[in-house]
């Protein structure tokens, strides 16, 4: 008899980091189609605030694994963001993440 596999969901979890001028969300975790929503859902609450400033800095240092449903994710945001008259300016990428931007050209869409 087999045992079955158990897999843990993919997790990310987004904060907004408190403080004055642009908005600042930090994401922590696997960034991919499943989890893209959440991260979707915190740019939607903080697109008022980046608006007024400008730009949405969105922190992914703590991301450690992103596939091309994140970068799905991060090409909408960066959309939305311009949409809303706000640059996203993205910081921190780890190895992986940066690694996936520059095999897919996306640096050079979201790393400036």
């Amino acid at each position: 008899m087999t045992e079955a596999l158990q897999v843990d969901p993919p997790s990310l979890h987004v904060r907004l980091r408190p403080g004055a001028g642009a908005p600042v969300l930090e994401a922590t975790g696997e960034l991919d189609q499943y989890t893209g929503p959440l991260l979707d859902a915190a740019v939607t609450d903080a697109l008022d605030a980046a608006a007024a400033a400008g730009e949405l800095v969105l922190d992914v240092s703590g991301v450690h694994f992103c596939d091309s449903g994140g970068l799905n994710t991060l090409i909408r945001t960066h959309l939305r963001a311009r949409d809303a008259g706000a640059v996203l300016r993205l910081v921190s990428p780890t190895a992986q993440v940066a690694g996936l931007f520059r095999r897919t050209g996306g640096d050079r869409l979201l790393l400036r």
